[in-house]
């Protein structure tokens, strides 16, 4: 029985020791495999359980906050894509509209290794967020370490926590579905054409603005049709102050139905 609850005792603490705990959140670097092939992409994820009563940011945070950004030390010939967002929430804290995370988060992260890759490669980044509640803000910061092995991929228990992640992240539908804008003094009309799924209703979608400071962040985005293209107007963000360049949306359906994103630029 001693030796058992020994077992069990050194096995959490295993567990603990894998995610680093700073301010309000502990960081976590999961893999959907330990082991990769030369030149193939590995699916990976940084894994943030935030306290309750806090929450993190989005690529877009609103009125206030900050993204969760991460700074790579890669062995040579490795590449690291940026944390992807998956949808976000809204919520307001201290009277600011903002968009983020409660709980646990993964944020699906692609690493490659080299096309010589052999043996064991150690990835290390250092991960930098932000959590708030409604009284106070604490940054946290955590140095993660990835150990993986060249061989056949395999995967781990973490692997469904990432696919989970990645159903989350919006899809860029390509030309058939254009977002366009029309700046106004004080708001911008947007328009979605090449919806041909009779199917979907824009109006029962929830709309965020993953662009920061165009649109105001307390706004809701409400879509309505005239049978041939989806229109809303919407108030700008205090500091769109000059004219807008870009702006990209995402589009959340309540179903499991994966969410997509759209971006327009202007043609000045």
């Amino acid at each position: 029985m001693f030796a058992q609850t020994a077992l069990i005792f050194a096995s959490l603490c295993t567990v603990s020791l894998a995610a680093v705990k700073s301010g309000k959140a502990s960081a976590d670097w999961i893999t959907s495999s330990k082991t990769c092939e030369a030149g193939m992409p590995v699916k990976t994820g940084l894994k943030l359980a935030v306290e309750e009563g806090w929450h993190t940011y989005w690529i877009n945070p609103g009125e206030s906050g900050m993204k969760i950004s991460v700074k790579w030390e890669l062995p040579d010939g490795w590449t690291a894509g940026a944390p992807e967002h998956p949808v976000p929430k809204r919520f307001t804290t201290s009277g600011l509209a903002g968009f983020g995370y409660e709980g646990t988060v993964v944020f699906p992260v692609t690493v490659t290794p080299p096309a010589g890759f052999t043996g064991e490669a150690k990835l290390k980044g250092k991960v930098s967020w932000l959590t708030c509640n409604d009284r106070l803000c604490v940054p946290g910061t955590a140095d993660l370490e990835l150990a993986l092995n060249a061989g056949e991929p395999a995967p781990t228990a973490d692997a469904k926590l990432i696919d989970a992640a990645l159903r989350k992240i919006p899809l860029t539908p390509g030309n058939r579905i254009t977002l366009k804008v029309v700046e106004n003094p004080k708001t911008l009309l947007l328009t979605i054409e090449g919806l041909t799924n009779k199917n979907v209703n824009l109006g029962e979608y929830e709309v965020f603005p993953a662009t920061p400071q165009v649109i105001d962040s307390a706004a809701k985005i409400l879509f309505a049709s005239d049978g041939a293209k989806w229109t809303a107007e919407v108030p700008k963000s205090e500091y769109a102050t000059k004219a807008i360049p870009e702006l990209t949306l995402v589009l959340a359906a309540k179903s499991d139905q994966a969410p997509i994103s759209l971006t327009w630029k202007s043609a000045k």
